[in-house]
C-alpha cells in the first residue's frame, strides 16, 4: 500500500510539472494554422521497348517486358504571412525504381506568392524551358526523340534543377506570363551556372504561343567533357475545337567544349522538332504524333544524334481514372550503344491522381 500511495505521489508531481512546462514553453510566431495538402499521382505500366541490337554485341537479345512505376507522393503547405504574401512549401517524392522512392527527388522547394505579383521559389524543380519541352511536346513517348537531355553527349539543358531559384509571373491581361530561372549548374561551382526563361501568350481562345531559352556554363556533357551550352524553343497550341487540338514545338541546342576538355569532340548541335494531334470523344481520347532530331559534331552532320518517333495512343477515362495503350516505333542510338531500328515499343499503364 506504501509503494502504491509513493507512485501515485510521484505520478502526480510529474504531471503538474509537465502541465507548467507546458504553459510556460516559448513559441516563436502564431499557433500552428498552415494549411497542409497531401497529393499524388498513381502510375504505372508495362512496356516492351523491343531494343534488340547493341553496337558491337551480335549476340544481343531483346530484353523484354517491364514494369515502370512512376507513382509518387508529396506534401504542400501554406500559410498566410500578409494581406499580400503567402509563403508556401512542397516535398514529393520520385520515381519508384528497384532502390524505392526518396522523398525530396521530384519537385520539392519553399518560395512566397501574391495574387498580384506572382510567386518566386527556391530549390527543386523544373527549369522554366523544360517545363514546356516535357508538357505537352513529350507527351506519349515523343520525349524519347525531342527530350533527350538525360543522354550522355545530348545535354543541352537540364530537366528537374536543384540549387535553382524560380520567378513565375502572373498572367497580364489574360493572355501573356512569364518565368525566369537561374542557379548552380552541373556543380556547384562559381564556373558552373544556369540561366533560363519562358514566356507563353495566348492572343485568342484558340492559340497559344510558347517560346523559352536556356544558357548554361560548366556543364557536364560527356565523358571528359565540359563546356556551355545554349538552347532556343518555340511552340504553339492550336484548339480550333473543344475536343480538338493540334500541338507542335521546335528546339535547337548548341554545345562548346571548353579547351581542357579532352573528350571524342569539341562541338555538338542539335534541331529537334514535335508534333501531335489529340482528338477526344467523351472519356475516349485518340493521341497520334511524330518527332524527329538531326544532329551535327564538329561541323559534320553524324547519325549518333538522329531519332524518330512515331507514336499513336488511344486511352480511356474510367471515372478519372485513365488507362491506355501506346505504341511507338522508334529509330535512334542510345548512348549506351542500344539501337533501335525501326522497333516498335508497346506500353499498356494507367494513371490516376488524389
Amino acid at each position: 500500500m506504501s509503494h502504491f500511495k509513493k507512485t501515485l505521489l510521484g505520478a502526480a508531481i510529474a504531471a503538474s510539472t509537465m502541465a507548467v512546462g507546458t504553459a510556460n514553453a516559448y513559441m516563436i510566431g502564431d499557433p500552428n494554422d498552415a494549411n497542409v495538402e497531401v497529393y499524388g499521382v498513381v502510375s504505372i505500366s508495362a512496356v516492351d521497348y523491343n531494343a534488340s541490337v547493341v553496337e558491337g554485341d551480335p549476340d544481343a537479345k531483346d530484353v523484354g517486358w517491364a514494369l515502370e512505376n512512376e507513382t509518387r507522393v508529396g506534401f504542400r503547405a501554406a500559410k498566410v504571412m500578409t494581406d499580400s504574401v503567402t509563403a508556401f512549401a512542397q516535398v514529393e517524392s520520385g520515381w519508384v525504381l528497384d532502390s524505392g522512392a526518396t522523398l525530396g527527388n521530384r519537385d520539392t522547394f519553399v518560395g512566397f506568392r501574391g495574387d498580384d505579383w506572382g510567386q518566386v521559389r527556391f530549390g527543386r524543380m523544373l527549369t522554366p524551358l523544360y517545363e514546356l519541352v516535357d508538357w505537352p511536346y513529350s507527351a506519349s513517348n515523343l520525349g524519347r526523340t525531342f527530350d533527350r537531355g538525360w543522354q550522355a553527349g545530348e545535354r543541352f539543358h537540364f530537366d528537374r534543377k536543384s540549387q535553382m531559384g524560380r520567378y513565375d509571373s502572373p498572367m497580364f491581361g489574360d493572355m501573356v506570363k512569364f518565368s525566369l530561372a537561374g542557379g548552380n549548374g552541373s556543380t556547384n561551382s562559381t564556373d558552373s551556372n544556369f540561366y533560363g526563361g519562358s514566356v507563353s501568350i495566348t492572343p485568342v481562345d484558340m492559340l497559344t504561343l510558347h517560346a523559352a531559352f536556356e544558357m548554361a556554363e560548366g556543364t557536364e556533357f560527356d565523358t571528359s567533357l565540359v563546356g556551355d551550352t545554349d538552347v532556343y524553343f518555340a511552340g504553339f497550341e492550336l484548339r480550333p475545337l473543344d475536343n480538338f487540338n493540334i500541338l507542335g514545338a521546335y528546339k535547337s541546342g548548341s554545345f562548346d567544349a571548353d579547351s581542357s576538355s579532352a573528350g571524342a569532340y569539341k562541338e555538338r548541335e542539335i534541331d529537334a522538332y514535335s508534333i501531335q494531334a489529340n482528338y477526344y470523344m467523351g472519356d475516349m481520347n485518340v493521341r497520334v504524333g511524330y518527332a524527329d532530331q538531326s544532329g551535327k559534331e564538329d561541323g559534320s552532320s553524324t547519325d549518333k544524334l538522329d531519332s524518330t518517333s512515331i507514336s499513336g495512343e488511344l486511352g480511356y477515362s474510367f471515372n478519372s481514372v485513365y488507362t491506355f495503350l501506346r505504341l511507338t516505333q522508334q529509330s535512334s542510338t542510345e548512348s549506351n550503344g542500344t539501337v533501335y531500328d525501326d522497333d516498335l515499343m508497346i506500353r499498356v499503364g494507367t494513371e490516376w491522381v488524389f
